[in-house]
């Protein structure tokens, strides 16, 4: 079983979906860290619909990739935007912070 270190970056939220189901309301769906007990949670939040295309543009889905180095398969959170990293945090830790 593989052990997950937790890193919170500047991001308080990593938004996972935005979406409305029928004729209801808008909902972010998110992960978050509670405070209580250190662990991710997931949250569901009623959002302003002149927001949505903003969260949207915000939104994150968990990737895999090999990396080029070590050539070990490591997972990370991606955007829309953002480029796909070929080297692992283990073997390049600047490339991950932000």
């Amino acid at each position: 079983m593989k052990e997950y270190i937790i890193v919170r970056d500047n991001m308080p939220r990593t938004i996972v979906s935005v979406s409305k189901k029928h004729n209801s309301v808008w909902r972010m769906y998110y992960y978050d860290i509670d405070d209580d007990d250190n662990t991710w949670k997931f949250y569901a939040e009623k959002i302003n619909p002149l927001l949505v295309w903003f969260y949207k543009l915000k939104k994150k889905k968990k990737c895999n990739n090999i990396c080029d180095i070590c050539s070990k398969e490591f997972r990370f959170w991606k955007s829309r935007f953002d480029k796909m990293p070929n080297q692992c945090e283990e073997c390049n830790p600047d490339l991950f912070q932000t």
